[in-house]
């Protein structure tokens, strides 16, 4: 029998063909100031009970991960049916899309905003209705509910605060969209414990309102994937039908469970952050040329003059930061997560370095000119 050539490439559905696969840099040589991760160590009697606790790893997890969502109920005063854990944010995402989206439904998100919202809409053959932020900044509540009158339109995405902005949006404007969409509304709380602003306690009001949480950011566990849903119990049976068994592995079903006996510790952490990122947003702003847009995460949205230059030259002396590339109306920007007090010492001088080499070529420039 005559051996058929085949080409895998022909059987992929064409929305993966455009899709650009996500690429994360590994540069463990420099000092990580691009993915808004908690940067001290877990708390040491965390990681001693981690450690020693005798763990089944030939066995199979909890597939409900009953004791990790009694704790997260502890913590969010939610009943444990309201609450359904995941693998990282990433794959809670799309198992909402994969619940309510699909052909022939869209999902409005408000660009710029977190890419993997698109690309779990691509995979689940869900329509993307993009709904520009004001200014770059602000929630379009207006055109956001105009996009919702869609009949296709089944999700609204909101990322509060917004990941890349650092934006905390108003309370009473989400809940407009809760109460007045018809729609499913996404709250994306990722980096709540910074702002210390949530609308967990709506969710008993309103059964259309599902809240995304992670323990990546403030609870330093990002190399885990960890991630809950918080809605009403309805909601999150309708979400929890298309979860894969046995999502969440052992380890981090445990480490999530110990990291919420962690409290005061954690506290502490994120306070020491907030005061980074804030000596950090004020240290930026007096350098010249530079706009920097306010925050209430661990991260700040900045705009040089020539970003891809800054870029390469923070990473010359072992800075790795996030170029953000052309944002709607905010236009070329870096991103940059607070780090250790040390290495944002570090970076701050860096960044005076490298403006006063701009600076220093531009006046060799225009002298050269005259």
């Amino acid at each position: 029998m005559e051996t058929v050539i085949c080409n895998p490439e022909s059987f992929v559905r064409a929305e993966v063909l455009r899709l650009v696969p996500y690429e994360a840099k590994h540069m463990p040589e420099c000092i990580k100031l691009d993915a808004n991760e908690n940067p001290f160590p877990w708390p040491a009697g965390m990681r001693e009970e981690l450690f020693s606790a005798k763990l089944m790893f030939n066995r199979y997890p909890d597939g409900m991960a009953q004791d990790l969502k009694t704790a997260i109920a502890t913590y969010t005063k939610i009943s444990t049916e309201g609450i359904l854990v995941g693998n990282g944010s990433d794959e809670l995402i799309q198992l909402i899309l994969l619940t309510f989206g699909g052909l022939g439904k869209a999902v409005i998100i408000h660009p710029p905003t977190f890419g993997m919202y698109q690309i779990s809409a691509h995979l689940t053959d869900t329509s993307v209705i993009e709904v520009p932020l004001l200014n770059g900044l602000d929630l379009d509540t207006e055109q956001i509910l105009k996009a919702a009158l869609s009949p296709d339109a089944q999700v609204v995405i909101i990322c509060n605060p917004n990941n890349p902005t650092g934006t905390q949006f108003p309370r009473e404007e989400i809940l407009q969209l809760v109460r007045e969409s018809g729609k499913i509304i996404v709250v994306d709380e990722a980096y709540a414990e910074f702002s210390e602003e949530t609308l967990i306690p709506e969710i008993e009001n309103y059964p259309n309102l599902v809240i995304l949480r992670t323990f990546s950011k403030s609870f330093g566990m990002a190399g885990l994937r960890l991630g809950y849903l918080l809605g009403q119990a309805e909601t999150i049976a309708l979400i929890n039908r298309v979860r894969p068994p046995f999502n969440v592995n052992l380890f981090s079903q445990k480490a999530g469970i110990l990291a919420l006996g962690y409290l005061s510790e954690y506290q502490e952490q994120i306070q020491c952050i907030k005061a980074e990122t804030q000596k950090l947003y004020e240290e930026l702003t007096r350098v010249p040329d530079v706009v920097v847009y306010p925050t209430t995460t661990n991260f700040i949205l900045f705009k040089p003059g020539d970003p891809d230059r800054w870029a390469a030259e923070l990473l010359k002396r072992g800075f790795l930061v996030r170029n953000m590339g052309a944002l709607p109306i905010l236009g070329k920007c870096l991103r940059i997560s607070a780090g250790l007090p040390e290495e944002n010492d570090s970076f701050m001088r860096a960044i005076r370095e490298i403006s006063l080499d701009t600076t220093v070529a531009q006046g060799i420039t225009g002298t050269a000119s005259v």
